[in-house]
């Protein structure tokens, strides 16, 4: 088998099933002809673990934490314009939100979050009691500090297009210099998930991109790589994220110690608080009881019971703690990051799990949001709430299975599982907020996941599941591209406007 894989690893063009025939002898142990499309990588994964987690504030990644993150990437550009021009003159900046930066943008803070990035706060360390009380007085200027001059800015040069969208991606916002009322440059740019930014022309992945030390785009050739190299799948991965960020392991480790503590925080934080989420929904916080409640259980012996209320309370505190717009990891998205911390919680607090194995575990669950990341997507904006809550069951089935012992194949199926069955989901938050139906739909997606993994354990022995999660991913994009846009996080359909909350324009 390694002389087909030396085979096929060196062709220069994808393989033909022609050339499979001629060369029969390589290949006659390969029964997947997929699995030989894949041989010749085009598009690797270069992405870092700290970039699919990263630290942000709610209540989304696509709205909030990448809009800031495009305001400060624009700040910076006008900062090096004005060394080059310099500051004469009467200068304005105008932002543009298209798609469902436009249609839910209040609801989840947009505008705040693009003002917060042009003051040069980034989301890691953004205050967010500051940046929830932005634009709370209508009409009010603000004077954003660009070096030796200060611009001003208030709500008004915001302008929410609900009606059209040009560009490719639904989530789209554009930042305009204007110098004595005439624009001197724009950027645009587009917020495609997790707190992900594009921008417009500019290419993503250049000759200079640091390259991972093991190529794999999907799962086979994941699995490929690891055979041929006779590596487990923590070592490959760390290996990769140490070629990619230029770390050590011992540093990479301490980062991932980090978001682990993150997460950590926003459950137990969660756990304390009480009363009504911001918004006007009126919808109360419930992780606390659900965690009183749990515990009632156990004294009584209701294990199942307990079981299920502990891993619902869990997500239910972050996702509240989203909510109110605090600080959380996207996990891959803010509308996601509920379902992780709370597998995480359970397998540390209820099953004793020690660190260092769940730090290994968010490695291998980072893996499995790689892989759909680069194959479908994790926008909700782009395929529906599959690609958020469903992504995020199936990294959590996967760090279920590897920290209960599952090797690659095991949690392999535990992901695709979990993923399968968060097809055709949609993104139909009431009033744009992630509240309603969001905060209900972490718990159970934590709870899939839990299911995910031990429907997965149980197929020990009885060979190679029907279905692989390469498929599933691809049936998730497929299901999402066929998604009504109404129902990818517009506010215009499904629960969203079906009681009368009438949502748009503008929510």
């Amino acid at each position: 088998m390694n002389n087909g894989l030396r085979y096929a690893r060196n062709l220069k063009q994808p393989i033909t099933i022609k050339q499979c025939k001629e060369n029969w002898r390589y290949f006659a142990v390969i029964a997947d002809k997929a699995i030989l499309r894949v041989q010749n990588i085009r598009v690797m994964i270069c992405t870092s673990f700290f970039e699919l987690f990263k630290i942000g504030p709610g209540p989304s990644s696509s709205h909030t934490v990448g809009p800031m993150r495009a305001g400060n990437i624009f700040r910076e550009l006008v900062l090096q314009y004005f060394t080059h021009f310099g500051t004469e003159g009467n200068y304005r900046i105008r932002c543009e939100l298209y798609g469902a930066l436009a249609a839910t943008g209040h609801g989840h803070g947009t505008h705040r979050a693009i003002l917060a990035g042009l003051f040069g706060q980034i989301p890691q360390t953004v205050n967010t009691r500051w940046l929830s009380n932005l634009f709370e007085t209508p009409g009010q200027m603000y004077m954003p500090d660009f070096g030796n001059l200060k611009i001003p800015f208030t709500e008004h040069d915001i302008f929410f297009d609900y009606t059209h969208n040009p560009y490719r991606h639904p989530n789209t916002l554009k930042l305009v210099l204007l110098h004595n009322f005439r624009p001197v440059f724009e950027r645009i740019y587009y917020s495609v998930g997790g707190g992900f930014i594009e921008e417009e022309g500019n290419i993503a992945h250049t000759a200079n991109t640091p390259q991972p030390r093991y190529a794999y785009h999907n799962m086979d050739s994941l699995l490929w790589v690891l055979e041929e190299q006779g590596l487990t799948i923590e070592e490959l991965l760390m290996q990769n994220e140490i070629a990619i960020t230029g770390l050590s392991e011992a540093e990479i480790l301490q980062q991932i110690a980090r978001i682990l503590a993150v997460m950590h925080q926003s459950v137990q934080e969660g756990l304390k608080k009480e009363g009504v989420l911001p918004g006007g929904l009126n919808v109360y916080r419930r992780a606390k009881g659900m965690y009183e409640k749990a515990l009632q259980h156990t004294q009584h012996g209701r294990h199942a019971e307990a079981l299920f209320a502990r891993l619902n309370a869990y997500a239910l505190a972050t996702s509240e703690e989203n909510a109110a717009g605090q600080m959380v990891v996207t996990a891959p998205t803010n509308g996601a990051a509920g379902v992780l911390p709370a597998c995480l919680e359970y397998l540390r607090n209820d099953c004793l799990v020690p660190e260092t194995l769940l730090q290994k575990g968010l490695l291998v669950a980072g893996m499995i949001g790689f892989i759909i990341k680069e194959n479908a997507s994790i926008s909700g904006a782009e395929l529906g709430c599959m690609a958020e809550v469903g992504s995020a069951a199936s990294m959590a089935a996967a760090l279920f299975s590897f920290c209960n012992g599952g090797d690659i194949h095991q949690i392999s199926t535990a992901a695709e599982i979990a993923l399968e069955h968060h097809l055709g989901m949609t993104c139909d938050p009431i009033k744009g907020l992630v509240q309603i139906p969001c905060i209900e739909r972490n718990a159970n997606g934590a709870i899939k996941a839990y299911n995910a993994y031990l429907l997965a354990a149980g197929r020990t022995g009885i060979g190679k599941p029907v279905i692989s999660f390469d498929q599933v991913v691809e049936v998730m994009r497929q299901t999402g591209q066929d998604l009504s846009h109404k129902y990818k996080e517009t506010a215009t359909g499904g629960l969203a406007t079906s009681f009368g909350w009438g949502n748009m324009p503008g929510s």
